[in-house]
């Protein structure tokens, strides 16, 4: 392969996959190694044609001493003889262990920093086919599942690898062609490090005992499961969006029927498509998160999981929740409060609670449809009022009905999600539960033709008040 050989194949590569568009501002992430070098030379090339802005960025943690430094001062060098712009940021390490992974997420954010800062297009990185080969191993080993064991893609969002398909070879080999030198990083060869493992140790053993072209299948496997996954995830929107009974930007409910009738394959894909509405991507959505989401599926009754990234996940009856509400944990929960006398307005945790006494009944339309208030007679119920959560033993006679039934009961009869059970505000008099806010009130307090004071009482959210407040605002 000559120079203009690589340069073409490199071109034909990211227009198959669409990696540039022309005129974009690319940053290109340079350690010196030869992989980033040949990368940035590669770029430099094809900037007039493309109209490419290049930056150029290093990051020294210093790990290596005088070796560091030396990284450093080679990329501002080859930058500096280039024209290429260039950012080195210096950061100090401190944990010992994963530093691997450490370092990864600092240099990443230090690049996600960079994009915002200069309104960088592309973040390109240099990783090259034995890359893939050791990506497709580790995600395996680890159970990355369907969408892991495609390796790296050639786009994600705005992170590039126009590398893929040349071999550590082909780089060493065009940079000698070049005549350009390249830095040597002595940490690739230390063991300690999992994928330096698979690297150094487990590739070598399989070239030299079972196929010596394991690269290159890897990276053909790679491809066909890319292909793969992006065909399984297109099908999987079509039935998320079956599925999908409401979204929103804390909630996504899924029809637990429509899944069911869903392969399993495809089932990974919805929920990891679930999980990235709430979470905002789906990175750090593994296979085991898919077997623990399917054991929820099968279960009975009502329990929540935590999947990473403060994403939970609970069955609710016949929906699958996705949420980053905890909702096993009561927040702002009051024991009780007391109303002594007919008092106009009041609060109790973020409730407004307002009670008002009538001669008679409002004449508007549909008046029993708006569950947050309820008409009871005045005459039947007796002060203190009391608003509380349910207690053990609770019991009520709900309108309708011929007798007194358990709270709990009621409760799961009505399908109320257990996470919300022990939120349900409970309007009792000195004798009795009156009324269940939002879903039933007590028989023995219901109104009829004989009643001469009616008793009004109505809740409302604050944040809903302050809201509605805010929009009469807007609108004058």
């Amino acid at each position: 392969m000559n120079i203009n050989g690589f340069i073409e194949r490199f071109e034909q590569y990211s227009v198959k996959h669409k990696l540039f568009k022309s005129g974009e501002k690319i940053l290109v992430g340079f350690s010196g190694g030869a992989d980033s070098t040949a990368l940035l030379l590669a770029l430099w090339h094809l900037k007039s044609k493309y109209g490419y802005s290049l930056l150029a960025a290093h990051v020294n943690y210093d790990l290596r001493g005088e070796d560091s430094k030396l990284d450093e001062q080679y990329a501002r060098k080859f930058c500096f003889d280039r024209n290429i712009s260039i950012v080195v940021k210096n950061i100090t390490i401190d944990s010992t262990s994963n530093v691997e992974n450490h370092a990864r997420e600092v240099r990443f954010k230090y690049f996600n920093n960079l994009r915002k800062l200069y309104k960088i297009q592309k973040i390109v990185l240099g990783h090259n086919r034995e890359d893939q080969a050791e990506t497709l191993l580790f995600r395996m080993f680890r159970g990355s599942g369907y969408t892991g064991i495609k390796g790296i893609s050639p786009i994600t969002d705005d992170v590039v690898h126009p590398l893929l398909s040349f071999s550590r070879k082909d780089i060493i080999s065009y940079l000698e062609l070049e005549g350009v030198k390249w830095r040597e990083d002595l940490s690739n060869k230390d063991n300690t490090y999992s994928r330096n493992k698979i690297r150094n140790q487990m590739i070598p053993w399989i070239q030299e005992h079972l196929n010596p072209n394991v690269v290159t299948k890897l990276y053909e496997t790679a491809e066909i499961f890319s292909e793969t996954d992006d065909i399984l995830e297109s099908l999987a929107k079509r039935r998320f969006l079956k599925a999908q009974i409401k979204h929103s930007k804390d909630e996504c409910r899924l029809s637990t029927k429509i899944i069911k009738k869903t392969r399993s394959v495809l089932r990974y894909y919805v929920y990891k498509e679930a999980y990235s509405r709430i979470n905002g991507n789906s990175k750090d959505f593994y296979h085991n998160n898919f077997i623990e989401i399917e054991n929820l599926l099968t279960s009975d009754g009502s329990k929540q999981i935590y999947l990473p990234n403060n994403v939970y996940v609970f069955k609710e009856y016949d929906e699958l929740i996705f949420t980053n509400i905890d909702f096993s944990k009561s927040e702002n929960i009051e024991n009780e409060k007391e109303i002594t006398s007919l008092r106009n307005r009041s609060t109790f945790e973020d409730y407004r609670i307002i009670m008002k006494k009538l001669k008679k009944m409002p004449t508007k339309r549909n008046l029993f449809e708006d569950k947050d208030i309820a008409y009871l007679d005045l005459d039947k119920t007796s002060f203190p009022i009391t608003i509380r959560h349910r207690k053990p033993g609770d019991r009520f006679h709900p309108l309708g009905m011929q007798h007194n039934k358990k709270l709990k009961d009621f409760l799961i009869d009505e399908k109320i999600p257990k996470f919300d059970r022990d939120k349900v505000l409970i309007f009792c008099d000195k004798e009795k539960i009156i009324w269940l806010a939002g879903y039933r009130i007590d028989d023995r307090v219901v109104t009829s033709e004989q009643t001469q004071n009616i008793l009004q009482i109505s809740i409302e959210k604050m944040a809903t008040k302050k809201m509605r407040a805010a929009e009469r605002i807007a609108k004058k």
